[in-house]
């Protein structure tokens, strides 16, 4: 018995260890996790759970009589079930279940093995929508829309251009449903001109068909529809589709379905009316978005080619410059998610205009500057052909200095840079200058410099070299004052054998200089006073200033005629605005025949047919191979003096040169015409006026005015012409009397 003792021991010592290890386990299944760290959320609603061997996940919610709940699931073992009014239910790929009474229902998923278990669910949905359209104007109850702007965080443009929801299918944020016995449901949602409505199918038990009508004052059926053939894949997530308001009024969507009791949840938003064209200056990467048009205006200069790059969607638009104030070459250009489209500018534009259409879009747009020696403006291709041109155009190369960038934008057709190089120094003085240029293409590269004579502006020394051993240098001898380099493309043609404008790698390179002073020359024995170089300077900026005054006095007229004139050619019928401005009593008649008398000289800046369209029709005219006239009488309110007729007569010389020219105002009947006045300003006597010389090209309009008891008045020109006697004559006689009456 002694030796049994000590085994049973050992016995009892190993079921208490194994009843240990036993427990371990068993605790580990007791204590389990939190359901909802297993759950799967996306966009504020829970798509799936990732379900442990033999354990049930549950749900529940509280439903009335007469609510609807809907679930769609997709596992491999699982088995889900929903409970309503104490009736269990399996759900094998949809289910829609109607309460009969208020209470409590639940759903519940297990599986025999770990698995993530993907299911759609609508809690409850009250089905209280309409089947039958409202009329426009017929009020239709609608519940308050989700109104998303892009200030708020419901955008994410990087994952998608969609907005995003940020709870479960509740009435706040989805349009949610059950098209019960087949019969299709209307939904109002209430908009204002310029809105923009996005609808996304997010649940759908069987198949579904969406149609949208405006309505206002009438009612229209809107091109886009949405059609879904099937039952919506579990937690798919189709793209968004938008409608766009032109006018306020409602959307009415009608839902429908071929198959019964279809479940529904449609995501709905609503995004404000744009605010109107918006100016930007680009700083860095900016993204712009919109739905339906957008007018974005984008400060620039003419060295910064715009970089564009479609998010998600392919998106048209319209791209101008504003070049010199006007804005320039509309044209059409596709913004593709593949490919960023470079936009580049025309010389001195200033800023761009993209108009962008599309139902949703959003444009990443940046900028890039190729501009040379981190200047503001790109480098010419030639060299000043005088010392009187301005080179403040020319970007400096300053000798010595570090390496600085430079580019031959071939997109642009810039295939040759020019810089300017300032050597500073006493009269005879002699400087080296080195030039170091240094390329991933130096092949296609060449460098020259030009060593110029101050005075005459003369090439005294020349360098001219591509790629030698690897390297791209050269060094020149040069005296104070201004020298040129040039780095150009080996082979420009080829080079730029594309359209201006289309994109193609440009050329970089790096610019650096050495120098070194050979000869200090000989220092000024009398270096000039400060007081008197300043005094001086002042002096001749002074008498310069004064010089230019009538330079500037003409250029000022000048631009303004040109202004004019270029105002005057897109209007017609002038002369009958004048008439229509006084009948309305909208100006004085003093005051239009101001406005007249300036509009005299800027519009013979135009062609002939321009310049007497812009006028209106003509009550004379006459024409041969040299020669052109035309006339009309004025409205007798544009008379400076009284008891006079007013008239404007127009020639254009086509061929040769008239001399001791004349105008001749004959009265047919009656006493003799008398010219009273003339403008522009001519010489004139009695019932003549005198225009002198006219050459080929040259294009006249002048107004008169007319004094005598004639009722009609016969136009001619006298003069010679290639210095042969010549006379023209308006075969149509002008009638005063009856112009006055009418």
């Amino acid at each position: 018995m002694d030796g049994v003792r000590p085994s049973a021991q050992a016995l009892g010592l190993a079921l208490v260890f194994l009843t240990l290890a036993m427990a371990i386990p068993a605790q580990a299944v007791v204590v389990d996790e939190d359901p909802a760290d297993r759950e799967t959320v996306r966009d504020g609603r829970v798509i799936g759970v990732l379900t442990m061997p033999d354990q049930a996940y549950e749900r529940t919610w509280a439903m009335r009589q007469g609510e609807w709940t809907s679930i769609g699931v997709d596992c491999d073992q699982c088995t889900v079930t929903i409970e309503v009014d104490g009736a269990t239910q399996e759900v094998t790929s949809t289910l829609n279940v109607q309460a009969s009474n208020d209470g409590t229902a639940t759903m519940s998923i297990i599986s025999p093995i770990e698995e993530f278990v993907a299911f759609s669910l609508i809690e409850t949905i009250v089905e209280q929508n309409p089947t039958v359209r409202p009329s426009p104007g017929e009020p239709l109850a609608f519940e308050p829309a989700w109104v998303c702007d892009a200030e708020t965080s419901c955008l994410n443009l990087i994952q998608s251009l969609d907005s995003i929801p940020s709870t479960e299918f509740i009435s706040d944020e989805f349009i949610v449903g059950v098209l019960d016995q087949n019969l299709a449901e209307h939904v109002s949602v209430p908009v204002t001109a310029g809105t923009t409505m996005e609808l996304q199918l997010l649940h759908a038990t069987s198949d579904l068909f969406l149609e949208v009508f405006h309505q206002g004052d009438e009612e229209q059926l809107l091109d886009i529809t949405t059609t879904q053939v099937n039952q919506l894949p579990i937690n798919d997530q189709p793209a968004s589709t938008y409608w766009h308001a032109d006018n306020d009024g409602r959307f009415i969507l009608k839902i429908s379905s071929q198959s019964p009791n279809t479940a529904y949840a449609l995501k709905r938003v609503l995004h404000s009316p744009d605010a109107g064209p918006q100016v930007i200056e680009l700083s860095g990467t900016t993204i712009i978005e919109g739905h339906h048009a957008k007018n974005i205006v984008i400060a620039t200069n003419d060295t910064q080619a715009l970089i564009a790059e479609a998010l998600h969607r392919n998106v048209t638009g319209h791209w101008e410059q504003l070049v010199n104030g006007d804005w320039l070459s509309s044209t059409t250009v596709h913004f593709s998610t593949d490919d960023p489209m470079h936009l580049y500018p025309y010389p001195n534009a200033s800023a761009y205009r993209l108009q962008l259409e599309g139902q949703r879009f959003a444009v990443e747009v940046s900028t890039v500057d190729f501009a040379d020696l981190g200047g503001d403006f790109d480098a010419p291709s030639l060299r000043p052909s005088s010392p009187l041109m301005e080179n403040n155009s020319w970007p400096e190369l300053h000798a010595p200095s570090d390496p600085v960038a430079g580019e031959l934008t071939l997109a642009i057709h810039d295939t040759a840079d020019v810089y300017k190089i300032e050597i500073e120094g006493y009269e005879e003085s002699l400087h080296l200058v080195q030039v170091k240029v240094v390329s991933e293409d130096l092949d296609v590269l060449r460098l020259e410099m030009w060593d110029i004579d101050q005075v005459s502006w003369e090439v005294v020394d020349f360098r001219d070299l591509e790629r030698v051993n690897g390297k791209l240098q050269s060094a020149l001898e040069l005296t104070p004052g201004t020298h040129f380099i040039r780095v150009s493309h080996t082979d420009a043609a080829n080079a730029t054998n594309h359209t201006w404008g289309q994109h193609v790698d440009p050329v970089s390179y790096m610019i650096s200089t050495g120098y070194t002073i050979i000869d200090e020359g000989d220092e000024p024995y009398f270096p000039p006073d400060e007081a008197t170089v300043m005094w001086g300077g002042v002096a001749r900026w002074v008498m310069g200033l004064l010089f230019l005054l009538p330079c500037l006095y003409f250029a000022v007229t000048f631009v303004t005629t040109r202004n004019l004139a270029r105002e005057m050619s897109t209007k017609t019928e002038q002369l009958a605005w004048f008439k229509s401005q006084m009948d309305t009593g909208e100006t004085a008649p003093k005051s239009l025949r101001k406005s007249l008398d300036k509009s005299l000289q800027a519009i013979a800046q135009l062609d002939w047919a321009t310049a007497c369209s812009t006028w209106g029709p003509t009550d004379g005219e006459h024409r041969t191979d040299g020669l052109a006239m035309a006339v009309w009488s004025l409205d007798s309110r544009l008379a400076k003096n009284e008891n006079t007729h007013p008239i404007m007569v127009g020639i254009h010389v086509l061929e040769g040169q008239w001399e001791l020219a004349a105008l001749r105002f004959d009265a047919p009947e009656g006493q003799a015409w008398q010219v009273v006045g003339v403008e522009p300003k001519f010489l004139h006597r009695g019932e003549e006026i005198f225009v002198d010389t006219m050459r080929a090209g040259n294009l006249t309009f002048l107004t008169l005015e007319l004094r005598g008891s004639a009722t009609s008045v016969d136009i001619e020109l006298n003069g010679r012409c290639d210095g042969e006697p010549m006379a023209a004559r308006i075969p149509h006689t002008l009638h005063i009397q009856n112009r006055e009456e009418e």
